[in-house]
């Protein structure tokens, strides 16, 4: 079937040159290849890419064609999966074949979209399908959506479709609708409310699975599934003047939910909102979730990062700075409530400050024992045109045996900074400088990266994690202390970037808008293409 898509779709567009008078191709690529390199002295090692294997590619390559006076869009893309880790860290995987291919047509208001396409719902929390290539996410549907515009002030959006995985398709159908609207009063306030409901029908293969299970528990623990469940959702964003507030809240039908390994029958629901405040030299933000059994995938079969349906927005900070970002806070699906809140404060021109307070545990709240609490606080300066920086510390109370199912709860201390110079127009350096004090986990880390820019072609850094001092009453960590360092080149020509980089990355969580995954340690080269054109 795919084959035959993709050959409609090229003697379409390559073959019209009515079309092509009127329209326009583009397209873009990214490669990512990693060789591995046997290192025992960090656990890179004992497994099929570092025994047998040596490498892994992953590869996307996609075409689309816009033509604006018919207004009609159409693209594909080609997905390689050579030896990749990409999906399952540790265990290898190939394919390759349409990753997505999609026709859209709009006519007088309606918008027709056929093939693949990714959606979301309020803030996801009944439904969002996206992809994120860093976790190996591409949970895009296979069907048909409508969107109807009407006077800029109604939106509505329907659809029906399977989720696909990888170059396969879940078997349970999913189907959506949402309604929105955009309403002022006087100018002075925009609401904008928007309500959504989603049926996701389990299919008989996986229904049957489903029960087989359930008749293995005592009788006492019994329940009869139902094929069909439904979520909904009804949320708005307010935005008066300096103030922003948004809300939604979800609930969803009976379903056969997965804790604990097993299965239970339970309805569930969910709330999120988010507030903010601005003006001149002062900002705030603040955020709430809870969750309850909000589980929803294609099946409770799935694991993990698997047909995943609904999505959790995450409230806890999203650092990027390699010490800081070791502990993250994975959304939670069945019992979870989280607060967040940001400040920010300029005093004088050139000076700002940062201040985050996260903190999250169950419905029950159990303060003595939460899943994750954190405070970050940061300066960032400008002196002038050419120097800039920050300088910060964060604690962490994080957790580790309900996120990772290893080790206890841990504090974590870590001091950061940063400086950027200007030398020239064409060349600049920056330099981080990193310590982190956990005793109960690795036990004490230093940083340092340097980084140098030479507008437009060339970037160069070198880095290493040192463990200074390890943590040796743990069997599960090194009982010597290690470097884990990398060495960077990129190169621009016009839309094209290249990148090398030889890198020993300790294992860890890694984490993307409160989705997470362990990936294990990892010693190589790795090298990476992106273009578009």
């Amino acid at each position: 079937m795919g084959k035959i898509i993709f050959r409609l779709l090229f003697i379409t567009l390559l073959y019209s040159s009515n079309l092509y008078s009127q329209g326009y191709f583009s397209g873009d690529i990214q490669s990512n290849t990693d060789f591995y390199v046997r290192d025992t002295n960090i656990g890179a090692a004992n497994t099929p890419h570092y025994d047998n294997l040596k490498s892994g590619t992953d590869t996307w390559i996609g075409l689309s064609y816009n033509n604006d006076d018919w207004k009609l869009r159409t693209g594909v893309r080609v997905d390689l999966f050579h030896n990749s880790n990409l999906h399952n860290p540790g265990t290898p995987y190939s394919g390759y074949g349409l990753g997505f291919w999609f026709v859209q047509k709009e006519v007088k208001g309606l918008e027709i979209t056929g093939g693949n396409f990714y959606e979301q719902f309020g803030s996801g929390l009944t439904f969002r399908s996206y992809e994120d290539r860093s976790l190996g996410i591409d949970n895009a549907l296979l069907g048909a959506r409508l969107k109807f515009t009407y006077k800029d002030k109604l939106f509505i959006k329907g659809f029906t479709g399977v989720q696909k995985y990888r170059f396969e398709l879940y078997k349970p159908v999913i189907k959506g609708l949402c309604i929105e609207g955009n309403f002022a009063i006087k100018d002075k306030a925009i609401f904008t409310p928007g309500i959504a409901v989603v049926n996701r029908t389990i299919d008989q293969k996986n229904m049957e699975v489903i029960v087989s299970n359930i008749e293995s528990y005592d009788t006492s623990l019994r329940f009869i599934p139902k094929y069909n469940t439904y979520a909904f959702s009804f949320y708005n964003t307010l935005n008066a003047g300096n103030f922003t507030w948004f809300v939604e809240a979800a609930m969803k039908t009976h379903e056969a939910l997965r804790g604990n390994g097993s299965l239970f029958d339970a309805p569930g629901n969910a709330v999120y909102t988010s507030f903010s405040y601005s003006k001149k030299k002062f900002g705030i933000s603040y955020q709430f979730k809870r969750v309850e059994n909000f589980q929803f995938r294609t099946s409770p079969n799935e694991y993990l990062l698997q047909g995943m349906v609904s999505f959790s927005p995450p409230t806890s900070r999203q650092n990027s700075l390699r010490l800081p970002s070791r502990f993250n806070a994975a959304s939670q699906e069945l019992n979870e409530t989280a607060h967040s809140i940001d400040l920010t404060y300029t005093p004088k021109k050139g000076y700002t400050m940062n201040l985050s307070l996260s903190f999250i545990h169950n419905n029950k709240f159990q303060i003595k024992s939460p899943y994750f609490g954190e405070v970050y606080f940061d300066v960032e300066f400008k002196k002038n045109k050419k120097v800039q920086g920050y300088l910060g510390f964060q604690y962490v109370k994080y957790n580790q045996k309900f996120y990772t199912l290893e080790g206890d709860t841990i504090h974590s201390i870590t001091g950061f900074g940063e400086i950027s110079v200007k030398v020239n127009n064409k060349l600049s350096i920056r330099s981080e400088l990193q310590y982190q004090y956990c005793p109960k986990d690795y036990g004490q880390w230093l940083f340092g990266l340097l980084e140098f820019n030479m507008a437009p072609h060339f970037s160069i850094a070198v880095s290493d994690m040192w463990n200074v001092v390890p943590n040796t009453s743990r069997e599960d960590r090194p009982s010597r202390p290690l470097h884990f360092y990398s060495f960077f080149l990129g190169y621009t020509l016009n839309q094209h970037r290249f990148t090398a980089s030889y890198v020993r990355q300790v294992s860890g969580i890694v984490c993307t808008g409160g989705v997470c995954r362990f990936e294990p340690a990892f010693s190589g080269l790795r090298i990476s293409i992106n273009s578009s054109f």
